[in-house]
C-alpha cells in the first residue's frame, strides 16, 4: 500500500510544506499515520519533512489534554520517517481512541523558533476525521493535509493513496445550471483532491473516508504557490456516506458563483425561442386566463413581462412576471376596464424581446 522511496518521500514533503514553512534551520516535524490495537494502545509514524538533523533539533514535544512528553530518541542525519509509540516517550502519554488532540512541538537550537503540527479526530471539538474504531483502525494523513481513516496500516514508509481513495465524478454546473466547461486559468477547484474538469461538463476527484457521513458545502479556489490567492466558492450542499476506497461515488456539484469558471453558455449568448416555455389556459375563457411561464436560469432577474395586444394591435395590458411563475390576466385593461369579447394576442418579452406569442379568446 505504501512505496520505500527516499526521493519521492523528499519531494513529497517539500512540496507539501513548502508553502507554510520555509526552508531554514528550523527543524521541523509532521504527524503522519496513528494506529491503535485492540487493547487501546497506540502507534504513531512521524515525518520528517526535511530530514532529521541531530545537530538542530533541540527537541520534541507531544502534548494530549494537559499531559506534555518528550521523545526521547534521537534519528541519524537525514532520517524522513520514524515509528514511535508511548515508550518512545519521556513519560507515558495516553490518546483518546474516541477522540482526541495531539500537538507536535518542534525546538530548534539555532533559533526561538518552535515549529507546531496537529492532529485534531474524533469527537473531539473541531476535528476533521473520525475515531479509528474497528475496521478503520488507522487514521493516515495523505498529500501532508489530509487526515483520513484507513483498514490498514503502513508504519515505516511514505503514505501514499494506493487503497484509500475513492473516485467522485459526475458534472459540475455553473449558479445558472449550465455545464461549467472549464476553471479559470490560472486557478484550480479542490474538494479533498484537486478537481479535473471536461470540456463537457464532466468532472473527477479523488476523495477519503474522513467520516461516515460528511456535508460538502464549498470548493476551494487555488492558484498555485500564491497563498494569497486562496479562496473559497460555495456550492449546493450534498452528503458523501460511508466513503470506502477504490469504489465510484457520483455526484454532481452546483456551484452558486460563476467567478471562477467558465460555462458552455455565456450571459451574453443570444436568446432562443425554444429555452422559454409559456402555456396559456384556459382557452377561450370567460372571467380570467393564465399564464404558466418558465424562464432559462441564466435570464433569473432579467425584465419579463407579458404584453396583451387587442385585435387592432393596441397594447392593452402589461404583466410583470417574476423567473418561473403562473401568471393571470382577468380581462382587464391598464385602467381596470372590462375589454369585451374578442381576440387578443400575447407576447412574452424579455428585455424587451419577444420571446413567445400566441393568441387567446375572450367571450362573455
Amino acid at each position: 500500500m505504501k512505496k520505500v522511496k527516499l526521493i519521492f518521500m523528499f519531494f513529497l514533503g517539500v512540496l507539501s510544506f513548502l508553502s507554510s514553512n520555509p526552508i531554514d534551520d528550523s527543524p521541523l516535524t509532521k504527524f503522519s499515520e496513528l494506529v491503535f490495537d485492540n487493547n487501546n494502545n497506540w502507534t504513531m509514524e512521524l515525518l520528517f519533512p526535511f530530514g532529521y538533523s541531530p545537530s538542530l533539533t533541540d527537541s520534541i514535544v507531544f502534548k494530549v489534554s494537559n499531559t506534555e512528553a518528550k521523545l526521547s530518541v534521537r534519528y541519524q542525519l537525514g532520517t524522513f520517517i520514524c515509528v514511535i509509540s508511548s515508550d518512545s516517550l519521556s513519560i507515558p502519554l495516553e490518546i483518546n481512541r474516541n477522540g482526541d488532540k495531539i500537538k507536535i512541538y518542534t525546538y530548534s537550537y539555532n533559533s526561538n523558533m518552535v515549529r507546531e503540527d496537529s492532529l485534531i479526530f474524533g469527537n473531539y471539538p473541531d476535528a476533521l476525521v473520525g475515531s479509528p474504531t474497528a475496521g478503520y483502525s488507522t487514521i493516515s494523513r495523505i498529500f501532508g493535509y489530509i487526515d483520513c481513516l484507513s483498514k490498514n496500516s503502513s508504519l515505516g514508509v511514505i503514505n501514499d493513496t494506493t487503497g484509500l481513495s475513492a473516485t467522485l465524478k459526475g458534472h459540475i454546473y455553473d449558479m445558472y445550471n449550465n455545464p461549467v466547461t472549464q476553471v479559470k486559468s490560472p486557478y484550480y477547484f479542490m474538494l479533498e483532491t484537486q478537481l479535473t474538469v471536461y470540456s463537457d461538463g464532466r468532472y473527477t476527484t479523488q476523495i477519503f473516508r474522513r467520516f461516515p457521513t460528511v456535508v460538502k458545502d464549498h470548493l476551494s479556489a487555488f492558484v498555485p504557490n500564491i497563498q494569497a490567492l486562496r479562496d473559497t466558492t460555495a456550492i449546493e450542499p450534498f452528503e458523501l456516506n460511508d466513503i470506502h476506497p477504490d469504489t465510484v461515488v457520483v455526484q454532481d456539484i452546483h456551484l452558486k458563483s460563476n467567478k471562477y469558471v467558465v460555462t458552455s453558455i455565456e450571459g451574453n449568448e443570444p436568446l432562443r425561442s425554444e429555452e422559454f416555455t409559456l402555456i396559456n389556459y384556459p382557452n377561450p375563457f370567460n372571467l380570467s386566463t393564465n399564464f404558466f411561464v418558465k424562464i432559462p436560469d441564466r435570464m433569473n432577474g432579467k425584465a419579463a413581462t407579458i404584453n396583451i395586444y387587442d385585435a387592432n394591435g393596441q397594447l392593452v395590458r402589461v404583466i410583470t412576471v417574476n423567473e418561473s411563475t403562473t401568471v393571470s390576466w382577468d380581462g382587464r385593461d391598464k385602467n381596470s376596464c372590462i375589454m369585451p369579447s374578442g381576440i387578443y394576442y400575447y407576447q412574452l418579452n424579455i428585455e424587451k424581446q419577444m420571446m413567445k406569442s400566441g393568441s387567446m379568446i375572450l367571450l362573455k
